[in-house]
């Protein structure tokens, strides 16, 4: 079984790009003015400096209605809402300055609303803050989250509850962790793992999660190693780590125990990888997403 792994990642190692550099030139972040929120835009913000790019700030409308409130009261709760979405406004205004953006205050159904809008300005990354059991919990964390990382074609950045903040620049990359367990879908997202270690000059950690017996780990080890093809002009040799258990906390605790500031996973809902689940909330792919210490770069295939 290990040695099929082996020659799938031998096989695809000669077919990567390395060479393409993977650059965020647009950018749209969905915000709800939660603190989960405002730190995903805080990322969002310094990779738009970084890359020179446009970033496109969504934030999506919910009906006007109010059902504890008596109707003639709606009037004045709306016109309320106005004014508060205006200062809202304004104060973004002065937080993106330097930036070239827009900000789009739009209605409509979460998911369709935002994977349109990527769509329309072609986005190279959607971004998205996240907590735990409010906010943008009905964007991440329901059913719109599954539809996000199981539907949407953008790679997704999640900063969730548990991403730390820094000292140093908060989008600043030094360790970018890649795991893969080798299937198409995971091995997608290799090129973004390595071009943007190589733009970062960051250390590259590769894992796979191994399941099986002793005798598959250096196997596994060899296929890693054949992931990063001669020339990738990476500032040093990745390191290659296989684990046995459960791919979603390994993840978690290699992560956290090399002080990655990004994680980058392949993921396709079509699969029975990361992202497919039945109930998402129990899968690896929610797991890791809630709880990271550091982002979470999603491709899907």
């Amino acid at each position: 079984m290990a040695s099929k792994y082996v020659v799938a990642a031998q096989s695809t190692s000669r077919s990567l790009d390395t060479t393409e550099r993977v650059g965020f030139k647009s950018i749209v972040v969905a915000i709800d003015f939660s603190s989960a929120a405002e730190k995903g835009l805080r990322y969002a913000i310094e990779i738009a400096r970084r890359d020179s790019a446009t970033l496109h700030v969504v934030h999506i409308l919910g009906p006007a209605v109010y059902p504890y409130a008596p109707t003639s009261a709606w009037p004045d709760l709306a016109e309320q809402d106005r004014v508060t979405r205006e200062e809202s406004k304004a104060k973004l205004e002065e937080q993106l300055q330097g930036v070239r953006h827009e900000l789009i205050f739009q209605g409509g159904e979460v998911y369709a609303t935002l994977n349109e809008l990527a769509r329309d300005k072609q986005a190279d990354l959607i971004v998205l803050g996240t907590h735990g059991r409010s906010g943008l919990e009905k964007v991440l964390m329901g059913s719109v989250a599954e539809r996000i990382f199981r539907e949407t074609r953008f790679p997704v950045m999640t900063v969730g509850p548990k991403v730390e903040e820094k000292s140093r620049t908060t989008a600043e990359l030094c360790r970018i962790l890649y795991a893969t367990d080798f299937s198409a879908e995971s091995l997608h997202a290799a090129p973004f793992a390595i071009s943007l270690a190589r733009e970062h000059r960051a250390h590259l950690i590769l894992l796979n999660c191994f399941e099986g017996g002793e005798d598959g780990i250096q196997a596994m080890l060899q296929g890693l190693r054949q992931l990063v093809p001669f020339g990738a002009e990476l500032r040093c040799e990745p390191i290659c780590i296989v684990e046995r258990g459960p791919h979603g906390q390994k993840i978690l605790d290699v992560a956290e125990g090399h002080g990655a500031d990004l994680i980058v996973l392949g993921v396709d809902g079509a699969s029975k990888g990361l992202a497919h689940s039945n109930r998402f909330h129990s899968s690896a792919l929610y797991k890791i997403v809630t709880q990271a210490t550091c982002p979470v770069l999603t491709v899907r295939a």
